[in-house]
Formats: structure tokens, C-alpha cells, sequence
């Protein structure tokens, strides 16, 4: 067998994976009890490695807030300190096949979100999102009104959402793709129509919650539109821990941005990553006076649901979107058809109907990116220096770190050459 053959075989194995995954959202749990490798003082944020120096302002806001959650320090300076003294341990949540979006950082008591993949046995894990308060962890902020949210989540909402998902036997998150296709939703910046169908599977289990905090918590949850992209991270996340296992794949199995940086994995050499300067969204900003001075780049974990074809991938599916950030529905179809372009696979359990009714394309191959130059656009929300957001919109995957991730498999199948004689 040629190395293209053998490449070819452990891609079509990656997509064959991709495409045949059942993953369900099973349950919540605290991070340390279910996250491999998780520790008291570990704390898990969005993107690929940075050197603590670099870490931009708003997630090292997160870090801080979630150390002084955990009661590890009484404050973010003595928080900072903490993890400069390498007292706190500081690693990619993709690594832990777990996904935060935006600023959101992981820390030990933290509920998360836990999926199951039924076919191929992997887990995959998410925080919860926190909901419509742009005050919160997730966009780089922490004070006493965080904290005081961090605990709601920790003590009553986190539980009460396991107890249901237990009862309920779990959430099927294809069926609710397929249930919602033709709604309009991309399932990466958009999801009212996933979300809101997700809350009826939940809230009738929730209804007899044992909970004080009961009526709240539900009425917290039916208000939230965005509350399916975190399951939806946890269920790929739980995905591509099995296709992280394939050698010499060049299908993309995790892609992030850390504000400075952003970076892909690929099935072939699992949590490595290889990296790039970070772009910047580019789109619409939530108050007319920010520029592009104020954002950060590419920060969050929410694209690797574009690893499964969600977001930027299927953008066709959400016209909405594109209107809301300035585009058209011909740039939502370009976006789409450039994926399908660079793509192994399609989904066909969520046909699209104002596309002829095609399923959205999964299975980036590095190799058809790197040769035909074609770079997928991935949605995205943008983060303010400062910390907050400070708009939404889309921005080109940078070639280099495909190329970067080319020049390592290839490596990986000089040295198979070699050990085979």
C-alpha cells in the first residue's frame, strides 16, 4: 500500500466516524469527577498552549475568577500570582476533550456538560452557558455578582440539569439537529430553533425537581437561545476523542483560538497543535464606536462544532446570521460550498431546504486545503481586549497552520517508512 493509500484508508476511517457518531448529552457533573486529568488546581481554557505571559487580559480575568471560586485565593492577584508560581495548572480544554467558548475557562468544581458518543464510546465535556448576562465568566469577567452566578450553577443549576438529563435517559443531539433542520440555525452563533427544542426534552423532566430553586431554574433555561451550543461542543468533543486515535489522518479534529494564536489538530496526531497568528472576526460590532483595535483574535473552542460541519461549514442553514452580520445569502452559500469543496464527507440527517435539500459537509481534509487553497470561514464572536464581547461575524481559517499540520504527518509517514524497512 502507497503512503496516499494509507492516508486515504485512515481518512475515510476518521469520516466513516464522523459521519456515524451518535453522540447524546447523558449528563452534568462537576469537572473533577468526570474530566480525565482533572485536579484541584488545574484549570482548562479555550484554544491551543500559551505561555502564561502571553495569556491575553480577559482569560487571565477567567483563570483568576475561577482559582478564587475554587477557594484556592482570596483574590485575583493572589490568583495570578498562584499560577505564575506554576501553583495552578494551566492546559488546553480541547486537550481534556473538553470545549469552552470565548473567555470560559474549566475549574475543578465546575458542572459540566457530559456526552456520549454510542457507537464509538468516546465522552466528550462542556460548561454550561451561562445564559443572556454578558457579566460573566465566559467573557472575561469576575466579581461578586459572577461569583455569585458560578455558585447558582455550581450548587443548584448544574444538579438539577444532571438529574433531569439522567431521567430523561439522555438527549439524542442529532435527533435534535434533525428536528430543527430548515429552521435556520447554523448551530455555531445561531441555535434559537435547537435550543428551544432541547428545552422541551429537558424542562418536563425538571418539572418535579426536588430543587427550592426549581421554577427559577427552568425559567432561566426556556430564556436562553444559545444554551445548545454547549452540549453540541460537548457532544463533538466526544466525537473526535475517537478519531484522535487514527495515525496519518489528515482530517481536522479540533481547531481553537486562544486571542493570540489560533490553531488545528488533526485526527492523524491528536492533541498536538500547530499554530498561527490569530485573525479577527470580521462582521458586526455591538456598539457602533468599538474598531478593530478593540478585539482580540480568534478566541474560543465554540468552532470545533465546525470540525463536525456546524457554524461557518453549514452557514446556508443560517441565513439569519449571515443578515445580522452584514453579509448576504450568496456569501452564505459561497461559505458553504468552500467547505464542501475542501470536505470528505456529508451529513444527511439535517437536510437543508432552501439548498436543495444537501446535507452540511464534514471531514476537513488538510491536504484539499493546502492544495487547492481553499481556507473555510468559521463564525465566530468577537472578544474586547478589555474583555467582553465586542461583536460577531466570521473569519478565514489561516492556511499556515494547515500547512504546519501537513508537514507533520508527513514526517509521521517518513518515519512509518522507515520502520517498515
Amino acid at each position: 500500500m502507497t503512503i496516499e493509500q494509507k492516508v486515504n484508508a485512515a481518512n475515510a476511517q476518521a469520516v466513516e466516524i464522523l459521519t456515524k457518531a451518535r453522540p447524546v448529552w447523558a449528563d452534568v457533573q462537576p469537572a473533577i469527577d468526570v474530566i480525565p486529568g482533572m485536579s484541584k488546581n488545574t484549570v482548562l481554557v479555550p484554544g491551543p498552549p500559551l505561555p502564561v505571559e502571553r495569556i491575553t487580559p480577559p482569560i487571565r480575568t477567567s483563570i483568576c475568577g475561577a482559582v478564587v471560586h475554587e477557594g484556592l485565593a482570596k483574590t485575583k492577584e493572589d490568583a495570578w500570582e498562584m499560577v505564575l508560581r506554576g501553583e495552578i495548572t494551566v492546559e488546553p480544554a480541547q486537550n481534556h476533550q473538553c470545549g469552552c467558548a470565548a473567555c470560559m475557562v474549566v475549574s475543578a468544581s465546575m458542572p459540566v456538560m457530559v456526552a456520549e458518543d454510542r457507537v464509538y464510546g468516546g465522552k466528550g465535556y462542556a460548561p454550561i452557558h451561562p445564559g443572556p448576562n454578558p457579566k460573566c465568566l465566559r467573557w472575561g469577567f469576575y466579581d461578586e455578582d459572577v461569583e455569585r452566578d458560578l455558585s447558582w450553577f455550581r450548587d443548584h443549576f448544574g444538579p438539577a440539569l444532571g438529574r433531569a438529563v439522567r431521567k430523561s435517559g439522555g438527549i439524542d443531539l442529532i435527533t435534535v439537529l434533525a428536528k430543527t433542520a430548515g429552521m435556520g440555525d447554523e448551530n455555531h452563533n445561531r441555535q434559537p430553533a435547537a435550543s428551544m427544542y432541547l428545552a422541551l426534552q429537558v424542562i418536563p423532566w425538571m418539572l418535579d425537581d426536588p430543587d427550592p430553586q426549581r421554577d427559577e431554574m427552568i425559567r432561566h433555561f426556556a430564556a436562553n437561545d444559545r444554551f445548545f451550543l454547549h452540549p453540541m461542543m460537548a457532544g463533538v468533543e466526544s466525537i473526535t476523542k475517537s478519531i484522535k486515535k487514527i495515525p496519518l489522518s489528515t482530517v481536522v479534529a479540533g481547531m481553537a483560538g486562544n486571542g493570540v494564536e489560533f490553531g488545528i489538530q488533526l485526527a492523524g496526531t491528536g492533541n498536538r497543535w500547530y499554530t498561527t497568528q490569530a485573525p479577527v472576526i470580521q462582521g458586526t460590532f455591538l456598539n457602533p464606536s468599538y474598531t478593530e483595535a478593540d478585539l482580540l483574535g480568534y478566541l474560543g473552542d465554540s468552532c470545533v462544532t465546525e470540525v463536525y460541519g456546524l457554524g461557518g461549514m453549514s452557514a446556508i442553514a443560517g441565513p439569519a446570521y449571515l443578515r445580522m452580520t452584514g453579509s448576504t445569502i450568496a456569501e452564505a452559500r459561497s461559505r458553504t460550498e468552500k467547505a464542501r469543496a475542501v470536505s470528505l464527507g456529508e451529513h444527511t440527517f439535517a437536510p437543508i431546504p432552501w439548498d436543495d435539500f444537501k446535507g452540511f459537509p464534514v471531514g476537513l481534509d488538510a491536504r484539499k486545503i493546502v492544495g487547492l487553497n481553499i481556507l473555510p470561514i468559521s463564525h465566530g464572536g468577537s472578544a474586547l481586549k478589555k474583555g467582553g464581547q465586542g461583536g460577531a461575524g466570521a473569519a478565514e481559517l489561516p492556511l499556515e497552520c494547515f500547512k504546519d499540520a501537513l508537514r507533520a504527518i508527513h514526517k509521521e509517514t517518513l518515519a512509518q517508512a522507515e520502520q517498515e524497512g
